[in-house]
Order: C-alpha cells, then structure tokens, then sequence
C-alpha cells in the first residue's frame, strides 16, 4: 500500500461519523417510506444518533472539533423540540394531524448537522465552501418547510435570496484568494511567505480576498453588515428551525471564522502591522453588530424575533473574542460562549413552542401570568433568559465576563481598540431591558381569564430543568475552586 493510498484512507476516515449522520438521515428516509412507524419515533432515533455523532467528533483529533460537538447537541435537542412540536408542524405541513412530511424535516437537520461537521475539519477554502452549501441547502428547504404557513414560505424565500448573495461572495473572496497566493489552502506559513514576498498591490488584493471570505462567514454567524435575514426568518421559520439557525448555524459561521482567522492570529508577532489591520476590522463589524443587534431587539413584540435581534447581539460579543489576534485562547473562548448560548437559546425555544402550541402566539404577552400558573417552568424559564442577560451566578454572565476579559487583551497590543468598549457596555445594558421584558410578563402581569395552566411536556421539562442545572452549574463553577484567603 503506497502512502499517497495511506493519506487518502486516513482523510477519509476522518469523516466517518459525518457519514453515519448522513447514513441515518437516508436510513429514516428509507423507513418512512416503507414501514408504518409513528414519525415521532425517527425523531428520537434522530436524536440519539446526534449524541453519538458529536461524542466521536469530539474525540477525533482536530483543532476544530468542539464546533462541530455543539452543532451536534445542538441538532439532538432540536429534533426533541420537534418532538414535542409535532402537533403545530402536522398542521402547518399536511393541514390535519397526519404526520406526512415531519420524517423528512428530521433527515434534514442530520444533514445539516454532518455539514457543520465537516466543515470543522476542512483543510482548504474549496472543502469549507462545499461544507457550508450543505449547511445552507438545507437550511433553505427548513426555513420554508411549513408550505401552509405564509410567514414560512416567505422566511424561506428571503433566506434564499439573501444566502445567494453571502454565496457569491465567498466564492468571489476564494477566487481573489487563489489569484492572489495560488492556493486555496489557509495556512500560517503559505500567507507568511506570501507577506514577506509580495507587493502592496497583491497586498491588497489578498486583503479583499479575506475580507469577503469574513463576509460570507458573517452571514451564518449572524454578524453585520450581513444580520438582516435573521429576524424575519427565525420568525417565519418553524421554531425547531429557529432553534438550530440560532445556534448550529451561528456555530459554524464561527467555526468558518476561526478557521479564517486562526492562521493569521499565529503571524502577529512577526507582521503586527499587517494582522492588525484584520484585528480593526473585526472590531469595527463587533461595534455594528453589537449596536444592531442590541437597540434592535428592544422594541420587539414577538419572542422569536426578539431572539433573533438577541442572536445578533451575541454574535457581537464573540467577535470580541477574534480583536484579541495574538490570544491562543480564541477558539477555547469562542466554544465556551456557544455553549452557554446554546444552553439558554434552545431553552428559549422549548418555552416559546411550548406557549405556541398551547396559547396559540409567539408574542411575549403569551407569557403572561406564568410565576402564578406555572412557578416552576417559570423559574427554569427566568434561568435561561437570565444567562442570556448576564446576570451574575450564570453561565452567560461568566462568558460575558471573558469577552470584555479578551478586550483588555486586546488592548495590549493594539490601544487604538478602546474605542469598542462603550459599543460592548451599551449592549450589555441594553441585553438587561429586553430579555425582562418576558420576565416581566410572566412575574407582573397577571393571567388573563381563560389562561390556565400550561401542560409542560416530559422532554420540555426534562430540557428546561437539564438547561438551568448546567447554567447555574457551569456559572458557579469558578467559585467553587476558588482558594481559601
């Protein structure tokens, strides 16, 4: 066996738990069309094979992995959200309580879900551009998936027309980056030479070629000036598709970044100057998106549109992270604030599906009256809005703390950044008004006549009740192993 037949059966086994994703997906496919299984059942089955999935990705040797093992956890507890959501999706897909079509939504996510992961292990621009499609492809086909659903047909629609463009640009940006340096392969010592080689004219057009590589990735991370498809279509879409757009999607748009930025983060001490210019950047898209997304969501009405402007104004604090171009840390940091959001954003969601199916709204008033009906999915509820506020003795808080902890960094090496903390206090602020906006309805207002009690299904409880213990665990953690004065 030669060693050009050893490096291939090694690159490809690589991606063997991105085959069994995909192999799951078809099997259900199979399954649906020839046995009389309840759908529900491909859920779980999903489900399952999420969590397996992201266990081996999280142990394959890649720099990368963690994103990939968060799309995975994520891509479970979006398939449990479709299982309790079954009865809003039958209707808005076959109009009726058949179960048509939900087996192929389940299929979807997995797919969606391999892509992210193979997109955490790409070498090249080429694999990541390939990767992403598979993402995108299948997000289109999510975001419209309810075709009795106006709102879902045209979230669908918008996200096409508007993917198509982040598309074209990063196949624009990869096509100056092979003009410029011959290769589509990102690596630290090739833009090294190529620093050290070439004139400012193939300077700046390599520096074009990067920055429409960030643009294409800022439109799944959610990040201006590329953010204005998330309300409409986290609105529109069915909320389990929202539920992953916020966060499997938002995952590898930062996975896409990292693996952009990373190569160039190793070059600091050697060309300041040069990798400097990408760290101003940076804050200047951390400082739009931070103001977007936050002032955004404070006259919001509609929980799902406002976890969309929220979705923005997080992506604007992890960009924090990558302004702190000579930290070794960044993707540590970056993975540590996902799953912090991840925690309360898919608990967001379960509560929102919960009060869609029950109260038949996605409006924050269809939270009102909750402390008095039902304390303690209150409290679960308080618990995930509250981490994603950044109150103290929360996860979110804690990774709060590490994004304006990498700013100071930052500052170090490049003081002209201080400009961006008055953008970073303001959105902070403003994240404690509109994220209590549903506290308060559910704690001040009292209940309308006719509003009883919510049913809390066992997989809502059981994800609602996992949430809160890990966000208050993992934000309380630090303390715990503090040394004794």
């Amino acid at each position: 066996m030669t060693n050009n037949t050893v490096s291939v059966l090694y690159t490809w086994g690589q991606f063997i738990p991105e085959f069994a994703l995909v192999a799951l997906a078809v099997l259900i496919l199979m399954a649906d069309c020839f046995t009389a299984l309840p759908k529900r059942v491909y859920a779980i089955v999903a489900a399952v094979g999420a969590i397996i999935g992201g266990y081996f990705i999280n142990t394959a040797p890649n720099f990368y992995g963690a994103f990939g093992t968060i799309a995975c956890l994520t891509t479970a507890l979006v398939l449990l959200l479709a299982y309790d959501y079954h009865k809003v999706a039958c209707a808005s897909i076959g109009g009726g309580d058949t179960e048509d079509g939900t087996a192929e939504l389940y299929s979807l996510l997995l797919i969606a879900c391999a892509g992210i992961c193979c997109l955490c292990k790409a070498r090249d621009i080429i694999m990541l551009f390939v990767s992403l499609e598979v993402v995108t492809l299948s997000s289109y086909v999510m975001a419209g998936y309810f075709r009795r659903n106006q709102g879902s047909i045209e979230a669908g629609v918008k996200y096409l027309v508007l993917g198509a463009l982040s598309t074209g640009l990063l196949v624009f940006g990869a096509a100056w980056y092979y003009g410029t340096t011959g290769t589509f392969v990102l690596n630290a010592g090739l833009i090294s030479e190529f620093f050290t080689r070439q004139s400012s004219v193939y300077l700046t057009g390599f520096y074009l070629s990067v920055g429409l590589l960030l643009l294409g990735a800022f439109f799944k991370a959610g990040a201006a000036p590329m953010q204005i498809w998330i309300p409409d279509v986290y609105q529109g879409s069915p909320t389990p598709v929202s539920a992953f757009l916020a966060v499997a999607s938002k995952a590898a748009g930062f996975a896409v970044l990292s693996i952009i930025i990373i190569p160039f983060a190793r070059l600091y001490p050697a060309f300041p100057d040069k990798v400097g210019v990408l760290a101003s950047g940076i804050a200047v898209a951390a400082a739009a998106t931070l103001l977007v997304g936050n002032l955004g969501a404070i006259c919001q009405n509609n929980a799902k549109r406002l976890l969309g402007y929220s979705s923005i104004g997080q992506a604007g604090f992890i960009l924090v992270f990558f302004t702190n171009i000579a930290s070794a840390a960044t993707v540590y940091c970056v993975t540590s604030y996902l799953v912090a959001y991840m925690l309360a954003t898919v608990a967001a969601f379960f509560a929102i599906a919960m009060v869609r199916t029950q109260r038949g709204s996605e409006e924050i008033s269809a939270f009102r009256g909750l402390g008095k009906t039902n304390p303690r999915t209150a409290f679960l509820i308080t618990v995930a809005f509250a981490s994603l506020a950044g109150v103290p003795l929360t996860y979110g808080f804690l990774v709060k703390y590490y994004s304006f902890e990498a700013f100071v960094e930052a500052m170090q090496y490049q003081s002209g950044l201080i400009w961006l903390l008055p953008f970073m206090i303001v959105g902070a602020a403003a994240g404690f008004y509109y994220y209590f906006k549903v506290l308060r309805e559910m704690y001040w207002e009292k209940p309308q006549e006719g509003d009883t009690a919510l049913k809390v299904p066992v997989v809502t409880a059981a994800v609602l009740t996992g949430c809160a213990i890990a966000i208050i665990w993992l934000g309380t953690e630090p303390l715990m192993f503090m040394p004794a004065n």
